[in-house]
Order: structure tokens, then C-alpha cells, then sequence
């Protein structure tokens, strides 16, 4: 069997080859069978001491294993970090040993860190003949019912308010490793109840990318007041200035971006997220946030903001000062 696991949820990805190796150790406690390689390691054991390729999966795929007849391969990183020949190596060995993907004994999994160049004759190959997944980043709506399947999993009494349910979301960046960890510790904390906003709130941690969303909210409400408080907030607790500054400049290009696709294509939440290469989340915030700025107001803010840059990293103005000047003036 030939399984392909790749995406850019590293975490979900992830939690799906430790599933597939789990199960494999259920039957073989000693780990006999089990062979691991990742060409994207230094320490990988397919890398001899003089930079050379050692032991590679091939030397592994043709040896059986007469003591233990199921065997788990995992290769790491092929596509992404193996040279040409030694994809076009394993690539021909695959091709002329087609009984491997209904071997049941044999499993052989090809994982990826990341999402592969699509375009590799390798990719197609694994794409086409392998039980393939695709961990891509999630919708809002596919994140929010992520996220009620995992309380379930957790504790079947445990649930939580919808507002609660956003706020989590928003807190953790739509980030499935975070969120995965603050779960675990809400619902433990609720011991069966209701997770409400107070504990959201108590147990996690807001990402300071997110409470910049609430300071841009502010301004595109007109609403300096609250945008100085929000900052100096973050300033009190000792966030750096510098971050802040890269914060703005990250979400307004951001704005810019989404602005710019929704006006000039229509498309929706998922496809600008694609096209765009921004997360779901981030993208839904987005739209929600440019109903206050139209695309020329867009484009001159970024502008500001590149001047005050340029200001700041000539030593022109302190980046307190700078922080405080941009909402003041915008």
C-alpha cells in the first residue's frame, strides 16, 4: 500500500502519519519492520558521515523482512528535499513494482512538510496511484467544526457558545497545533459544562496578531481612542514596538490584497485565500474589515506606512512615536 500525505497544515498532516504508525506498533511492539527516512534532516540515516547518500528506502523496499512480514516505510520530504536522480530513482523502482500499493503487509508512506511543487513527475505519480490527502488550510466553517469534533472526542458532556467558539478561533490565529493544545485545556477546565467566553478569555492566550484586528476594527470605526488604548496595551505588556509596526504593515497589506481580489474577481472567502496565499481566517477577517476602507484608502495607508518604515530605519523617528503618529494621522 502507498499512502501520500501533504498540505500546508503541517499539524493535521502530521497527527494522520502518527496515527499510521501508532497502529502499525499496535501489532509490532518492538518496532521491528519499521523504517523511517527524511531527506530534509542532517541526521537523517540516509545521509552517510561524508555527505553521501547511505541506507535509502530502496535498500529497505527490495529486502524482505523475513522475521517481520508487515513493514512500515515512512519517507520523508522526497519531493522537497531529494535531488532529481534519486526521485527519478525511486520513482522507476515504484513504477516497475506496481503490486506495492496492494500489498497490505507493505506500507509505504510518502510524506510531505509542506505542499510539493505539483508540476513534479513525482508528485503526479503519487497523486494518481497512492491514497493521496491533501491537509490543506481549513475555512472558517471547516475550522469551527474542527474544532466541535475534537471537544467531542475530548469529553462527549463538554460544549461551547458560539461566540466563545469564534473567540477561540480568532485567539489561536485559526492555527490547528495551537488549537489543538488550548482544547485540551478548556476542556478540562469545564469538566463537562459549557465553555464559555470567561473561560476563553482566562485559559488562552490572544495572539497579538489577532488583538491587531480589534486595533484596525478601531480605526476603520473612526475610533482613535480606542486604537491608542489598544496599543498601548500591547506596549505595556512589554510587546515589541518593532512587531507592532511589522503587525500593521503585515494586516494592511493584507487588506490591500483582499481588497484587491474581491473588487477586481468577486471571489469568495476560499478562493482568495488561495490566490492570495493567506490563511482562511485571516482572509475572513479581512473582508469584514474592508466594508470600512476602500481600496484608495488601502493604498495610501500602505503607503504611509512604507514612508514611516523607511523613517524609522534611518533613525527619522523613534517607532513609539511612529506607532502613535500613524493612528493619530490615518
Amino acid at each position: 500500500m502507498i499512502i501520500f500525505l501533504y498540505g500546508d497544515d503541517l499539524f493535521r498532516s502530521g497527527q494522520k502519519l502518527l496515527q499510521i504508525k501508532e497502529k502499525f506498533l499496535l501489532t509490532n511492539l518492538a518496532g521491528a519492520g519499521l523504517s523511517v527516512f527524511d531527506y530534509g534532516s542532517v541526521d537523517n540515516a540516509a545521509h552517510s558521515a561524508g555527505g553521501g547518500r547511505g541506507t535509502t528506502p530502496l535498500d529497505v523496499l527490495a529486502m524482505p523482512n523475513l522475521l517481520n512480514p508487515k513493514r512500515l516505510v515512512i519517507v520523508k520530504n522526497l519531493i522537497s528535499e531529494a535531488t532529481k536522480e534519486e526521485q527519478k530513482i525511486i520513482l522507476k523502482y515504484l513504477k516497475e513494482n506496481a503490486a506495492i500499493a496492494k500489498d497490505d503487509d507493505l506500507v509505504v508512506v510518502f510524506f510531505e512538510n509542506n505542499l510539493p511543487k505539483k508540476n513534479s513527475t513525482l508528485f503526479k505519480f503519487l497523486e494518481k496511484n497512492a491514497k493521496s490527502q491533501n491537509f490543506e488550510k481549513m475555512s472558517a466553517a471547516k475550522i469551527n467544526q474542527w474544532v466541535l469534533k475534537k471537544i467531542k472526542e475530548l469529553d462527549l458532556q463538554a460544549s461551547i457558545t458560539s461566540s466563545s467558539l469564534e473567540k477561540l478561533v480568532a485567539y489561536s490565529g485559526g492555527d490547528t497545533r495551537v488549537l489543538n493544545s488550548e482544547i485540551q485545556k478548556l476542556v478540562n477546565f469545564a469538566d463537562g459544562d459549557m465553555i464559555d467566553d470567561e473561560a476563553v478569555d482566562t485559559l488562552v492566550s490572544a495572539n497579538i496578531n489577532i488583538k491587531i484586528f480589534d486595533t484596525i476594527d478601531a480605526l476603520g470605526n473612526k475610533n482613535k481612542k480606542q486604537a491608542a488604548e489598544l496599543l498601548h496595551e500591547h506596549l505595556k505588556k512589554g510587546d515589541d514596538p518593532f512587531y507592532i509596526f511589522s503587525m500593521f504593515v503585515y494586516q494592511f497589506r493584507n487588506l490591500l490584497k483582499v481588497s484587491d481580489l474581491k473588487e477586481n474577481s468577486g471571489s469568495g472567502e476560499y478562493e482568495i485565500a488561495r490566490a492570495a496565499g493567506i490563511h482562511p481566517f485571516v482572509v475572513k477577517k479581512s473582508l469584514t474589515q474592508i466594508r470600512n476602507f476602500s481600496l484608495e484608502r488601502l493604498k495610501n495607508i500602505y503607503q504611509q506606512l512604507a514612508e514611516t518604515d523607511t523613517k524609522i530605519k534611518t533613525g527619522k523617528i523613534d517607532i513609539r512615536l511612529a506607532l502613535d503618529k500613524f493612528i493619530v494621522e490615518l
